[in-house]
């Protein structure tokens, strides 16, 4: 089995080899995708070695035969200031570019097409080096330590365009008319520290931005609201259209109504956590506490901005 040294390592994702990058890599659901060890990439049971890097070169299987070239890459450094280019075996154009941790379709010709081409981006939040979908900033795999070798991440963001047709997706978006809404909706207060605790909305899932951990992502079906993930029933919490409250116990703290002008809790007086909406600022109806005034950019339904005005959601 091959062992290869590889010899960048750098900031700001600490990707090295050598002794890191053991572990197992998730989709956002928490599903096995792969398992590293090394520059070595296993399947989800870590028992079949599917890809390994020599050089600029990741072969599949257990050795480096030419019919066993996987991909071919002009560099295993993801955080390359240069273009750096990816080609599939008997392909004579690049079908992916990377740099500075992002991934492009094809080879980007001039700097004012990057962002069109975008399709993964790669960030590092404390321990956790997560993969996101740059059409609309969705998580979509994360590996739960510190380090990751660069050529392994190479073959996750490859993995990931190919199964969520990310090439696909980015062209739908560009299609779509000006005037259709936008992929994500996000909420966060308008004072104090805003990116901690700032939330993102696609529409169906609810998550904080510049947290990857998945336990803290909520969903709401239009009648429902619960965590992603998990089986604990006493945190959801049901709503009519009008109240906001737990579904399989009883909490007045928890019980929230909104009137079509006014959003607060059903047993608290306290004009300080009556809200009204205005101009997307979600804020107290008396405007005598604007440090607890939240800002919205784009639509989000009122159960899910109760959710987190309320503290139930939480950051981290």
């Amino acid at each position: 089995m091959k062992k290869i040294f590889f010899a960048f390592c750098f900031l700001p994702f600490a990707f090295c080899s050598s002794n890191a990058g053991n572990g197992f890599i998730y989709l956002a659901d928490t599903t096995k995708l792969f398992y590293a060890s090394n520059n070595e990439i296993y399947s989800p049971n870590g028992k079949q070695l599917l890809y390994f890097q020599k050089g600029n070169i990741f072969f599949n299987g257990t050795t480096d035969a030419k019919e066993n070239i996987f991909l071919l890459t002009t560099s295993m450094n993801i955080a390359s200031d240069k273009q750096e280019l990816v080609y599939e075996k008997d392909t004579r154009q690049p079908v992916y570019s990377f740099s500075n941790n992002k991934f492009y379709a094809g080879k980007i010709e001039s700097e004012d097409l990057r962002d069109k081409y975008e399709l993964i981006h790669v960030e590092r939040v404390k321990k956790w080096l997560s993969f996101y979908s740059s059409y609309n900033d969705s998580l979509l795999a994360y590996f739960n330590a510190d380090s990751l070798p660069s050529s392994d991440a190479i073959v996750v963001a490859y993995t990931l365009i190919k199964k969520y047709e990310l090439e696909k997706k980015l062209v739908i978006q560009q299609t779509q008319l000006p005037f259709e809404e936008e992929a994500y909706a996000t909420i966060k207060p308008s004072w104090g520290n805003t990116t901690a605790n700032e939330w993102m909305w696609d529409g169906r899932i609810l998550r904080p931005r510049w947290n990857v951990d998945p336990r803290l992502a909520w969903e709401f079906d239009g009648k429902v609201v619960k965590p992603q993930y998990g089986n604990n029933i006493y945190q959801q919490y049901e709503w009519d259209g009008e109240n906001f409250k737990p579904v399989w116990r009883s909490n007045r703290n928890e019980e929230w109504t909104w009137d079509g002008r006014v959003m607060k809790p059903v047993y608290d007086t306290d004009w300080a956590n009556q809200y009204v909406i205005e101009d997307g600022v979600v804020k107290p109806w008396s405007n005598a506490h604007t440090e607890k005034e939240w800002r919205t950019d784009g639509t989000i339904p009122v159960p899910v901005m109760i959710l987190v005005v309320s503290g139930i959601a939480k950051p981290f």
